[in-house]
């Protein structure tokens, strides 16, 4: 990437200010595990609010980083926000993901010179400068609907003496309007009366900023839309621009790049439910306001389309910032996609509750009532699947095999927005499922255990695995008459174990039927061992009660395709505990 002199001027400039006497202290907050462990996270369980620093001042955060092992669309479920001063209303309030430069919920990666994201999107960084006189509280709050498993993070903050009196406070707030009102101004707008609202302030200070996501409502380019900044209260723009890709510094449409002060983290085309997020910073170029400043854009030329729009500008100013705008729920937030993925937990919730009573068809016409309803909802086959699975629980074999076909082609589409339908996920468990159906001789179990397994056909070990929600996927073959043998350790902690075995004749699930035993005897994974003082295992529930739940792939993704139940001792669970389980399973 070539230099622009910009950017080495400030180089140079950073470099040479390292060779000076320091007037500050070096500091920071972090995830760190207290008691010396490697448990560097926190984990946030849904409508929870964690504080991540609590700052005296006069300080200034210099860098943030972070990295979340959450649900799919987790970055636009959190949101940060930042309080000056003991300010009641935060100065920062903005989904975390397009804080950092990416929107609609995804991970991307970029680097720009305020913002950087790698590791695929995973790990982002800013380096705003944020000054406060007196304190600052950062928080998070988890507004999904799965616990977040690990939120590591760094806050790096300088500690001095004393601040400029005149010193501004950094300041970021997320809107969005889903959709944009189409208005009929016969193709003149001159004073953006009708324009998205990116910002509106009273007081003193600088534009710095802006992230615009995007989701089109119909095909066509959306970025005809001029940017139009109003200063100090004037009544038609200040500045005015020529179309949306020119404001983000690009021209002629967008593609994806990224430069020090502009570019495009996510674009996907000019179809009906396409994405995009572009970036701009004016390090250089801030808009300065002395009383006030309302900033807006035109959502397409003089407000014709109706697109979605959701952005995060950022400034500087004096306290007291403007309060933010009422921040939409969560399902409003995510894009189709996120919503189409929420409605999913909430149906997969549902249905489980139909399989607990084994009311088969009364989940298949809930499927049906769902796809119907929701445009593209089973364009990569999730829902195929689903019924597949459904129809072989209920040992409708015939119709099992023709969803598994159906959604092995649906599944087979390739596009931007594959992966973020687990479209691959869903080959795989449809071509073994379908390979099962055909082949007697075929089966895959699926198992786990907390903390591990070992699991014996007629005495020999074919599978090994554990480690909580680390499920186990497993092929054997599997035709007459054969002893499953397992033997699970629980170091400590909940224990459990719960299997599923997929054949062609259907489904073998773990339950009370499975015969168990705390003591290891000679043979005890042989077929014809005798175990007529063996006692029938103890049911605790399936793995989608709240105790076994998780957003770890791929356990999250099988959970709703398995209606086994998790068994261990009715002598309970106990630390370093070995347990033994025995079933007999004959498939014609």
């Amino acid at each position: 990437m070539l230099i622009t002199l910009p950017v080495f001027s400030q180089t140079s400039s950073l470099l040479e200010n390292l060779a000076r006497a320091p007037n500050f202290e070096s500091h920071r907050v972090s995830s760190y595990d207290l008691t010396g462990g490697n448990a560097d996270r926190l984990s946030i369980k849904p409508g929870e609010t964690k504080i991540l620093a609590e700052i005296e001042g006069p300080a200034a955060i210099t860098h943030i980083w972070n990295t979340i092992a959450a649900e799919k669309y987790y970055s636009r479920m959190l949101i940060l926000r930042f309080y000056w001063d003991g300010q009641d209303i935060p100065s920062v309030e903005a989904p975390i993901g397009d804080f950092f430069g990416v929107g609609h919920g995804l991970d991307r990666p970029f680097a720009s010179f305020p913002v950087a994201v790698s590791s695929e999107g995973r790990a982002r960084n800013c380096y705003w400068f944020m000054p406060f006189q007196k304190s600052a509280i950062v928080t998070v709050t988890h507004e999904g609907f799965e616990e977040v498993y690990a939120f590591y993070y760094y806050i790096d903050y300088r500690k001095y003496e004393s601040l400029p009196a005149d010193s501004l406070y950094f300041h970021a707030q997320y809107r969005q309007v889903t959709p944009n009102p189409k208005v009929e101004l016969a193709g003149k707008n001159l004073d953006g009366k009708t324009n998205y609202l990116l910002m509106e302030t009273n007081g003193k200070g600088l534009y710095v900023g802006t992230v615009q996501s995007v989701q089109t409502n119909n095909d066509g380019w959306y970025g005809e839309g001029d940017d139009m900044f109003f200063v100090d209260g004037a009544e038609t723009p200040t500045m005015t621009g020529t179309g949306t890709e020119d404001y983000f510094n690009d021209a002629w449409g967008f593609r994806e790049f990224c430069f020090p002060y502009h570019g495009v983290t996510l674009w996907e085309g000019y179809k009906k439910r396409d994405r995009g997020t572009a970036y701009k910073w004016h390090i250089f170029d801030p808009i300065a306001f002395k009383q006030s400043l309302r900033a807006t854009i035109e959502h397409g030329h003089a407000n014709d389309r109706q697109d979605d729009f959701y952005t995060v500008s950022f400034w500087y100013q004096t306290l007291p910032g403007p309060e933010p705008p009422v921040m939409a729920n969560v399902m409003e937030r995510l894009p189709d996609e996120g919503q189409l993925y929420a409605k999913r937990i909430f149906i997969n919730k549902e249905l489980s509750l139909h399989l607990h009573e084994e009311r088969f068809m009364e989940s298949l016409d809930r499927i049906e009532q769902f796809v119907s309803e929701n445009e593209g909802a089973d364009d990569y086959g999730y829902w195929s699947m689903r019924r597949g699975f459904l129809e072989k629980m209920s040992n409708n074999l015939p119709l099992a095999n023709e969803a598994f076909s159906s959604a092995l082609e649906k599944s087979k589409k390739e596009d931007r927005k594959s992966q973020e339908r687990d479209a691959e996920q869903i080959r795989r468990v449809c071509e073994k499922e379908h390979a099962v159906l055909d082949d007697k001789r075929k089966a895959w179990i699926y198992a786990l255990a907390d903390d591990q397994y070992e699991i014996f056909l007629d005495g020999k070990s074919v599978a090994t695995g554990g480690g909580g929600d680390r499920l186990g996927i497993h092929e054997i073959e599997f035709r007459g008459a054969h002893m499953i043998a397992v033997k699970c350790e629980n170091k400590s902690g909940r224990a459990g174990f719960a299997f599923q075995l997929s054949h062609h004749r259907g489904l073998t699930i773990s339950d009370s039927s499975w015969l168990v035993s705390s003591t290891e005897q000679e043979g005890w994974n042989q077929r014809k061992f005798d175990d007529s003082t063996w006692i029938k295992s103890k049911e605790n529930g399936f793995l989608d009660d709240s105790r076994w739940q998780s957003s770890h792939q791929p356990f999250a993704f099988y959970v709703p395709l398995l209606s086994c139940k998790v068994i261990w001792t009715p002598e309970g669970e106990k630390s370093d505990q070995t347990v033994f389980f025995r079933k007999e399973i004959r498939i014609r």
